[in-house]
């Protein structure tokens, strides 16, 4: 089978690559810059170069050709305005229009079109039944090339018009997408629906589209069509990034367009979804920006100190950073618990320098180390039992803390009621002479 893909960017030289393991197939590729002719050579028969808008050039590039794929795109990462559009779209099926007469072995056209043309629903479903009613000049592009295309249409010559969803996939994650979203105010409320696809999906989708002889429009969106607030939050917080704020006050003009894209036909031509929801991978960064978000929070903190839980009270194992600040005051403390030995805690320090205390019954101090991220020891595993106090040797240091739950504030330490409460002058002065003692070991070169 001969067949020609117009337009070999992102999704086009994924099926490219696709359908060259097929030996069967003898495929034709276009592009609009000669420079990438190298790139392309290995995955076709032949690399024309070519504006899709130019009538000759693309009688030339489909010539010959069984079935055509148009997987067109603006070029480059900027701002496309409507006028780009067209030179893009419409005047592509413009100039297929003028030389579909001449290509007569032309038996099959899927086109990569786009949702947008369906419009606002108010957040209902729409399907391919749904007239289109596309709200802004890009829209309306989509739209008109889809008519134009449409024209096509003969006995013996299918076309089908696969409307997608936001694609995603390798080098367009979405973590990296929306991270410059991150701590940003959004005008709107951000309930307006998303649809998404995954780009494997796009290929395997058009291959089936070309093997099964698909007509007609078909919805390529994935099973869960998702409020924008809801994936932003999800993908930011996986990626451990502070949340978009939404300010419904600040939203001027038309609202965005809220529709959920049913996809039932897709599934119906028997298509199964290798990515039927968005892969968002429930993932907790630990990192040096969520570092400075905590040690940021810990100096704003009347307790100069600030923890940043991983865990739900409930879990069976607490972990989390506990970011101090010089000046914070721990009060000596020991864990003790039913089950003998789960009263163990291990630190280890991430950042900065951290004195570990560790006193008798009486008080007194009878072991202190330096933990140091740069430093020979980083970490240590307390047992259950041990009275022990914490001090900050430098600002924002970072612990991270691993012991035993779930979490039982009224039993979770037991305080030493020799030494003062904590926000107390008291307290404030224990603190300090604590810090001394890890000042004169740095001056005479000792720990212990």
């Amino acid at each position: 089978m001969r067949i020609t893909i117009v337009g070999c960017g992102y999704v086009g030289m994924a099926l490219a690559r696709h359908w060259r393991q097929d030996p069967a197939l003898r495929l034709t590729v276009t592009t609009t810059r000669k420079e990438r002719r190298p790139q392309l050579a290995p995955l076709a028969e032949r690399v024309e170069v070519l504006k899709a808008g130019d009538p000759s050039g693309l009688r030339r590039a489909l010539e010959g050709a069984e079935a055509a794929v148009f997987c067109l795109a603006p070029t480059g990462d900027r701002l496309v305005s409507a006028d780009d559009y067209g030179a893009t779209y419409r005047d592509s099926f413009a100039a297929l229009a003028q030389v579909i007469d001449e290509l007569p072995e032309l038996r099959q056209i899927v086109y990569t079109a786009s949702c947008s043309v369906y419009g606002d629903a108010g957040g209902a479903w729409v399907d391919e039944t749904t007239p289109a009613s596309p709200l802004d000049d890009h829209g309306r592009v989509l739209l008109e090339s889809e008519e134009l295309l449409a024209r096509c249409r003969a006995p013996g010559r299918r076309v089908c018009v696969l409307r997608l969803g936001a694609i995603h996939g390798p080098g367009r994650e979405l973590g990296d997408r929306f991270r410059r979203l991150a701590g940003s105010t959004r005008p709107g409320d951000g309930r307006q629906h998303s649809s998404w696809i995954h780009r494997d999906d796009v290929v395997g989708a058009i291959a089936a589209a070309i093997s099964g002889g698909w007509g007609g429009v078909v919805n390529l969106v994935d099973d869960e069509p998702l409020p924008v607030a809801a994936l932003l939050d999800r993908v930011l917080t996986a990626s451990g990034l502070e949340p978009v704020r939404w300010d419904p006050a600040a939203a001027t003009g038309a609202p965005p367009a809220d529709r959920r894209v049913s996809n039932r036909r897709l599934h119906q031509l028997g298509y199964r979804l290798r990515h039927p929801q968005l892969p968002i991978p429930h993932l907790k960064r630990i990192d040096q920006t969520l570092f400075d978000a905590v040690a940021a929070q810990a100096r704003e903190a009347a307790r100069r100190r600030r923890n940043h839980n991983l865990h739900q009270e409930c879990d069976l194992v607490q972990r989390f950073l506990n970011v101090l600040q010089p000046g914070t005051y721990v009060r000596p403390h020991r864990h003790l618990r039913e089950q003998a030995g789960s009263g163990f805690e291990c630190f280890l320090v991430l950042q900065g320098a951290i004195g570990l205390l560790l006193l008798d019954e009486a008080g007194e101090v009878i072991s202190r180390q330096r933990l140091e991220a740069s430093g020979p020891l980083r970490g240590i595993e307390l047992a259950e039992g041990q009275f022990h106090t914490l001090v900050a040797l430098s600002p924002d240091a970072v612990m991270f803390e691993l012991k035993q739950g779930p979490y039982q504030p009224s039993a979770d330490k037991d305080f030493m009621t020799c030494f003062p409460a904590e926000g107390t002058p008291a307290a404030e002065k224990q603190e300090q002479r604590w810090r001394e003692l890890f000042e004169e070991d740095a001056a005479s070169g000792s720990a212990g």
